[in-house]
């Protein structure tokens, strides 16, 4: 089998033997066993797919010898386990970032089962994709792509299928309140959703930021809050709001005859 050529800027990308003409602004494969060229056309993910599929076929003589002398490819959910055990623990994911990944990493288990990890071409990856919805779609091609940059980072695969793949348009589903439905659902609501909505107007956090706000984090005509969402990436996470006269009258009604830390509480049912 001939030495591929080396690989220029354009081509950095690319699957190997599969190369990008500038000047016709197509692509092109290369025979590894002869060096013979083929036109492949201006169709990127075509191409791609096409040339992965082409190195495997070639790579099937090495991977018998490869398992006859126990150097044989790694399962894709082998790797998977991998990456659960060794990558995701120290960026100290959030429980509910870790839930929804769990959910996704059985999707791909069941879809890739049997596979190795160079095994899984762009096609493999698309017609998974394609039978989602766009949101969850775009949540599993992410993580399928951070997934396959750690397993070409140790060899296990000569580029990233998911990558070549287009994230959806995700179109909205969601209308914003109006001013007199959420005047509404405020009038119906008990007194601790009341004071939510008011801190939530007031100082435009998220949902698990206010429901994080204390007591302890009025101090000197500031309200103090730690953004749970950033508060490990970016510094920009400690804040603090000037307490307003319409703040501090929501302070102030949050407190109330339920012993609390906390500024959005309840007082817990009883078991019947």
């Amino acid at each position: 089998m001939m030495v591929p050529r080396p690989r220029n800027k354009a081509n950095k990308s690319l699957p190997q033997n599969l190369y990008f003409d500038s000047r016709r602004s197509t692509y092109r494969y290369r025979r590894p066993t002869d060096g013979k060229w083929f036109p492949f056309g201006n169709d990127r993910i075509k191409a791609i797919d096409a040339a992965k599929q082409l190195n495997l076929e070639f790579m099937r003589g090495a991977d018998l010898i490869g398992a006859v002398m126990g150097n044989s490819s790694e399962s894709f959910a082998g790797f998977l386990n991998t990456y659960e055990r060794d990558v995701l623990p120290p960026r100290e994911l959030a429980k509910g970032t870790l839930g929804l990944y769990a959910v996704h990493f059985r999707r791909f288990r069941k879809q890739f089962e049997g596979k190795t990890v160079d095994q899984i071409t762009i096609r493999m990856v698309a017609e998974m994709l394609d039978a989602l919805t766009p949101r969850t779609a775009n949540q599993c091609r992410a993580l399928l792509i951070d997934i396959f940059n750690h397993a070409a980072s140790k060899g296990l695969c000569p580029d990233n299928p998911a990558a070549s793949t287009i994230n959806r348009i995700e179109k909205k589903q969601r209308k914003r309140h109006t001013v007199e439905g959420l005047k509404a659902i405020r009038e119906k609501s008990p007194a601790w959703l009341q004071n939510a909505i008011d801190l939530a107007l007031i100082t435009a956090q998220r949902r698990t930021d206010i429901l994080d706000m204390r007591f302890d984090g009025s101090r000197e005509g500031y309200l103090y809050v730690v953004q749970k969402k950033t508060a490990k990436v970016s510094d920009a996470a400690w804040i603090r709001f000037l307490i307003t006269p319409e703040l501090q009258a929501v302070i102030s009604r949050c407190r109330d005859d339920v012993v609390s830390p906390y500024l959005v509480h309840q007082k817990p049912e009883r078991w019947k």
